[in-house]
């Protein structure tokens, strides 16, 4: 029930972000216009920008599987992995499919499900610190920039709000595991699975430090080519926006759009940009809109092809060929 009423709230939600989006006849006439004059070379730029966001992305991912002893092949990680971003299309948040990539891993390797859950959290978990990373140096260096108005300075704040939460949360969760808290936090402890989990991964992912310093330093091609494909659209709608700017105001939007309210933060991130883009950039309420819409469009693209991937997805078989593989390792070993 309680997950029935909050399914509902956030498709209330959702419906009522894009009717406010979309409501005013001005804005839908820039946006036609900006449409009519998009620049076709830097949309094309574009795709391959974004492109290489998520192949570093499945590479941090291998990474981290590996670490844990989950091995899967390549073409099969690529496969799963846009899976999930077909998933995230659906899901609330802008990290939905994880819990999409999660669920068909765990099917992937029924006897190391743990290892799963923790791979993906630490995956979320790093990539979450880089952001923060990039956010304290451009909300540093461009403090007064992106309180110049009332409503940037509101989200400015939210953004803070965001991060510290997150320090917070991962600070219990170190502790939790280094003093061997978890059977001392009561049953319905707010986020008790979720703190447990991370604290494991901590610990588990502690002896290969080199393997997490690659796993993150991949993470800001990630967040860099998230950023640039809006900046793309932006230079393809002759916007005005530049490099920097889009650096500075896209960690604000991404923090914020992880929060579960929107299917995939659709509406919400739109919401978002159009505001930062008009108070601090001057760009028009309309062309602010279609940028977010041009650029998130690449990535309803890649969830696409996932779609058609999942089409041919049959995460059974290769359990058993998995477990299969396991036991011939197994004898092998024995036999030595």
């Amino acid at each position: 029930m309680n997950k029935a009423i909050i399914r509902t709230l956030q498709a209330i939600f959702t419906i009522a972000i894009l009717i406010w989006v979309f409501h005013s006849p001005e804005k839908r006439v820039q946006m036609m216009s900006g449409i009519g004059h998009a620049h076709l070379k830097w949309l094309l730029i574009g795709l391959p920008v974004a492109l290489a966001g998520e192949a570093a992305n499945i590479t941090r991912w291998q990474i981290l599987m590996r670490v844990q002893g989950v091995w899967m092949s390549w073409p099969r990680a690529i496969m799963l992995f846009f899976v999930g971003l077909f998933f995230n299309m659906f899901m609330p948040g802008y990290t939905g499919g994880d819990f999409a990539r999660l669920y068909y891993l765990m099917r992937e390797f029924p006897d190391k499900k743990k290892e799963a859950v923790l791979t993906v959290v630490m995956d979320r978990l790093i990539g979450f610190l880089a952001l923060i990373v990039m956010a304290v140096l451009t909300t540093t260096f461009r403090w007064n920039w992106l309180q110049r108005t009332p409503q940037a300075a509101v989200l400015l704040w939210v953004l803070i709000l965001v991060m510290i939460g997150f320090v917070v949360v991962t600070t219990a969760s170190f502790a939790i595991g280094g003093f061997k808290l978890f059977h001392r936090l009561p049953e319905h402890f707010p986020f008790r699975d979720r703190l447990v989990e991370t604290s494991e991964a901590y610990t588990l992912f502690a002896k290969s430090k080199k393997s997490l310093l690659y796993a993150f330093l991949l993470s800001f091609p990630v967040l860099f080519s998230f950023y640039g494909a809006f900046y793309c659209t932006g230079r393809a709608l002759g916007a005005g926006v530049s490099a920097l700017d889009m650096l500075s105001i896209m960690p604000i939007v991404t923090a914020i759009i992880s929060i579960p309210v929107t299917p995939g933060g659709i509406g919400f991130r739109e919401s978002l940009l159009q505001i930062l883009l008009n108070d601090l950039c001057n760009v028009s309420m309309g062309l602010g809109v279609l940028i977010s819409l041009l650029g998130g469009a690449y990535f309803m693209l890649f969830g696409v092809v996932g779609g058609i991937l999942y089409l041919f997805y049959s995460p059974k078989q290769h359990s058993r060929w998995r477990v299969m593989q396991d036991e011939v390792q197994r004898a092998h070993e024995q036999w030595e």
